[in-house]
């Protein structure tokens, strides 16, 4: 896989999250771990491109990280979706935007078909994570990036979860504070530590 980081300097406001963060991912699943608000998903956001950072580098594949990537695909609270736009609308902006087919299976695996209709901002906490992990899984992307992605799933959505992640063919970052689950699966956990 390969993401490397280089020298990384990372604020949100005023915050500093991270200061001249080095870490190399060079294996193919890796959970970073630490306590919230230590940035976990602001470094997930920064490596999928759509988090600006101050100084330093990303690389991915030789590639410098600097804006979003056909190739990298986040499922993360920190994507705010329109809440005015129902669940199938964003399904299908994502399906013309990356020319992708309906992922009927992954709607289906979730169970997520009722929700279909219902406008984002009346989304259960946990219908609003399917949809994140169905708009991430459609993509088929290289590289995955999953921040705090089973927190809010019925048990049922979790099995689905897990099963997606073990028939992935891509590479995967999560971001979890339950590493446990992540490190029985063969992720490698590696610490954020707070600034």
């Amino acid at each position: 896989m390969a993401v490397k980081i280089s020298n990384l300097s990372l604020y949100r406001g005023d915050k500093v999250v991270l200061q001249q963060y080095q870490q190399q991912f060079s294996q193919s699943r890796s959970c970073i771990t630490g306590a919230n608000g230590s940035g976990k998903s602001s470094l997930l956001c920064a490596i999928a491109g759509i988090l600006p950072y101050q100084s330093g580098t990303i690389h991915w594949r030789d590639s410098l990280i600097s804006q979003a990537h056909a190739d990298i695909a986040i499922a993360s609270d920190a994507i705010l979706l329109p809440e005015f736009a129902s669940a199938s609308d964003i399904i299908l902006l994502t399906q013309k935007l990356w020319q992708l087919s309906w992922p009927q299976k992954l709607i289906d695996g979730f169970a997520f078909a009722p929700q279909l209709d219902t406008r984002c901002a009346s989304l259960s906490t946990g219908n609003l994570k399917k949809l994140q992990l169905i708009l991430a899984f459609m993509r088929q992307p290289a590289l995955l990036l999953l921040d705090e992605a089973n927190i809010a799933l019925d048990t049922a959505a979790q099995q689905t979860l897990w099963q997606l992640i073990a028939g992935f063919d891509g590479d995967i970052i999560a971001a979890s504070n339950e590493a446990g689950l992540y490190a029985a699966r063969g992720f490698t956990l590696v610490a954020l530590h707070e600034v």
